[in-house]
């Protein structure tokens, strides 16, 4: 694979998903078209994600690679879940009842709220390994700061309707939605830089260069 290929995916998901999740989301009232061209942009986000975590699972190891894994494949499916009832109501726009719209849209509203504990699954490891040295500790930084907000941001599944913690409503879309396009494109670059190589500590050359010795 191209070493840049981690960067630009990056940068992919974060313009897609910002734009999707952040500026559309963003535009006065519901229109068909913005919510399905929303869902066009988050498929493709989609797809660049799953290239960015696939990349940082090479660089993971241990315990922590195995709980990385589980938080991508939760988070990546959740965000194909989420275009389709996204999606799906935008097909034919007037047709559905009412009250039947609504309850779908109160389902799709839950996504981000539950991403939230997908994210930190995510984003844990990464804080780890930078800790350890073996990731840049720039991006351990914004992890830590992602890890937080995304832990304070699972009061929006019990906010109020209508409220700035409301599942699916402003701190979701504005907090949550640009801090994960801020981590994934720097996770994508950081992956391009070379992964640190770990140099036996002196007890250990010692303990190996040790001669047996006879009775």
């Amino acid at each position: 694979m191209n070493g840049r290929a981690p960067m630009i995916a990056g940068a992919a998901f974060a313009v897609l998903y910002a734009t999707a999740v952040v500026v559309l989301h963003a535009l006065p009232g519901a229109d068909p078209g913005v919510t399905r061209a929303q869902g066009l942009l988050l498929t493709f986000a989609a797809l660049a994600l799953a290239l960015v975590l696939a990349c940082a699972r090479e660089r993971l190891s241990g315990a922590h690679a195995h709980l990385f894994t589980i938080g991508a494949t939760v988070l990546v499916a959740q965000l194909c879940a989420a275009v389709w009832f996204a999606g799906g109501l935008s097909l034919r726009p007037g047709q559905i009842p009412a009250a039947t719209a609504r309850a779908i849209e109160d389902v799709g509203a839950m996504w981000l709220p539950v991403a939230t504990i997908a994210n930190i699954l995510v984003a844990t490891p990464i804080l780890l390994h930078a800790n350890e040295g073996r990731l840049p500790r720039w991006l351990g930084i914004i992890a830590a700061v992602f890890t937080v907000e995304q832990l304070i941001e699972t009061i929006t599944l019990i906010g109020p309707p209508g409220s700035f913690i409301s599942p699916g409503g402003p701190m979701n879309h504005y907090f949550g939605g640009l801090l994960s396009a801020i981590f994934v494109a720097g996770l994508g670059f950081a992956l391009t830089q070379p992964a640190a190589v770990e140099t036996p500590s002196p007890a250990q050359d010692t303990d190996d260069t040790e001669q047996p010795v006879g009775d």
